[in-house]
């Protein structure tokens, strides 16, 4: 069963084709890389999925569901959550505290009670702190759980707004530069991580990262976007060891040590379903 269907997905703005014609498909429990040189289109794609862009063509499918009109939060409410490449965080609260307001949604009580403090909202709010902590604890960061935001490596900060976004409980988890800031022990540490939110928690990971190495090791399937298409799809030693793929990142022709002269890409065929 497919999670996320993205076919025919197209975008333009000022005259620039952002995104021409993508087709990616993302199966349930899977973990899908998406590798690409800087302007390839990858976070764009982000943004049409999650709704913050409107395609100019093509459709967008959720768990079967045609999502392509609906505004992110309503995306966000079905199961859709995402990290940003900018650290969307509120600093001036410490962590544990980020991860309370993510959770708003899961808040029943009507506000007037919490903003008394009535007795009826202290068995959520417990409930909320708990669910908070346990994550926190997932990610190896129950121990700056009351810590202030400022001064926190930017790595670590990354990891914090994954575990925001887990406290919405996505059925479907967007990484956008996840590992950046990371050092190599600590990216190692993190692909263990994805692997085991997919194993404990049962969800489906798309990630962006610059950081091939990772994204072949975490990942089950991988998609390469170049100049806003699909430059080649497969399991992630063939996309790695793609001669295109190579010369995408390396700006060269790898058969003849040249320099190659740029040019529209073909776009990959559709991945069988």
């Amino acid at each position: 069963m497919s999670v996320l269907d993205v076919s025919g997905v197209s975008i333009g703005f000022g005259g620039v084709q952002a995104l021409g014609n993508v087709e990616l498909v993302v199966d349930e429990w899977e973990v899908v890389g998406l590798i690409g040189p800087n302007g390839a289109g990858k976070t764009t794609l982000f943004n049409c999925i999650t709704g913050f862009y409107k395609q100019d063509a093509g459709v967008i499918r959720f768990k079967g569901r045609d999502i392509s009109r609906l505004a992110p939060h309503k995306r966000a409410a079905l199961g859709i959550g995402r990290t940003f490449q900018q650290v969307g965080l509120v600093r001036s609260m410490t962590v544990l505290e980020n991860l309370l307001l993510a959770q708003h949604l899961e808040v029943n009580y009507a506000d007037i009670a919490g903003m008394i403090g009535s007795p009826e909202t202290f068995p959520v709010e417990v409930d909320l702190r708990r669910r908070a902590m346990n994550i926190l604890d997932f990610m190896g960061l129950s121990d700056l759980a009351h810590s202030s935001l400022d001064g926190l490596p930017y790595g670590t900060l990354k990891t914090i707004e994954v575990a925001a976004v887990l406290a919405t409980d996505p059925e479907l988890l967007l990484l956008d530069e996840p590992a950046a800031g990371m050092g190599p022990e600590e990216a190692h540490a993190f692909g263990n991580r994805v692997r085991e939110m997919r194993k404990e928690l049962g969800i489906t990971v798309v990630m962006i990262d610059h950081h091939v190495p990772l994204v072949v090791a975490v990942s089950d399937y991988m998609y390469c976007l170049d100049f806003g298409q699909v430059l080649t799809h497969g399991e992630p030693d063939f996309v790695r060891s793609h001669p295109s793929v190579l010369e995408a990142y390396m700006g060269e022709d790898v058969k003849n040590g040249s320099k190659p002269k740029r040019r529209s890409r073909k776009r990959a065929p559709a991945r069988r379903r």
